[in-house]
């Protein structure tokens, strides 16, 4: 599907993410990996119990996934994953395998920085290495509360993209536990920013979100091509069953 949709040559999924809990006032704390120290200021047995999960299962805590509770719960926090230096920076520390299969595309950058070039400037005036960032995002059963919400990045101003750092754990390094922080935006609200979402969106209707794409570096800005989205409260739905939903991150290499 994201071959046709994409044009890509080759397509790699590197994370599978399931969702299925109810949203909790404790997944608060999970906010740009700063719970561990509010954890331990407010005593909240609760928060402690997140302090073994960034590392145990993998994923940031600013998707509010405890692994005692089964799936990750979904998530009311506007934000892209990735600033476009975020997404770099995944793509080599994320996984030993991914940054293998990324091996050339990481030369090629690389070896443009070390000649002193822009990486912007140099995508608006070359074809490649082009690659992108997507998840691919699908609910099990009809959606009746919590739905994921996408940004129009038109009505998003350079001056409402806010980069956080994330703490995201190192993975397939074993006896290595440790995290790095990847750059992310969140939002500075604005009476002019636009929503939209799929009321009671159904299994087949699949949703692919652009999270980063080195190609839309060319139009300049500041998010590559990225979405901002969060999972939005409807009045009327606090009494209806948890959302449960899959989300399939995967890079899109063209070159």
């Amino acid at each position: 599907m994201l071959k046709q949709i994409t044009g890509c040559k080759m397509i790699i999924a590197e994370t599978l993410l399931l969702r299925s809990a109810l949203w909790t006032e404790s997944d608060a704390l999970a906010t740009h990996g700063g719970h561990r120290e509010q954890a331990n200021r407010w005593a909240d047995q609760e928060a402690k119990e997140r302090e073994l999960s960034d590392l145990e299962t993998g994923f940031p805590q600013f998707i509010g996934f405890n692994p005692a509770q089964g799936g990750a719960s979904p998530t009311p926090k506007i934000h892209l994953d990735y600033s476009p230096a975020g997404a770099r920076m995944h793509i080599r520390d994320y996984h030993p395998r991914l940054r293998a299969a990324t091996a050339e595309i990481i030369h090629a950058e690389d070896a443009l920085l070390a000649g002193g070039k822009s990486l912007p400037e140099y995508y608006r005036e070359s074809s490649g290495p082009r690659w992108a960032l997507f998840s691919i995002w699908r609910p099990l059963k009809t959606v009746r509360r919590d739905p994921l919400a996408l940004g129009d990045r038109h009505t998003f101003g350079a001056a409402d993209y806010v980069p956080v750092k994330v703490k995201t754990p190192c993975l397939g390094q074993p006896g290595v536990m440790e995290t790095r922080a990847v750059e992310a935006y969140v939002a500075r609200y604005s009476k002019g920013h636009k929503w939209f979402w799929i009321d009671e969106q159904r299994p087949e209707e699949v949703l692919v979100i652009g999270l980063f794409d080195s190609h839309a570096e060319r139009e300049g800005g500041k998010t590559a091509g990225g979405t901002l989205h969060s999972s939005v409260d409807l009045l009327g739905t606090e009494g209806e069953e948890a959302r449960e939903s899959l989300e399939l991150r995967c890079i899109c290499i063209w070159d």
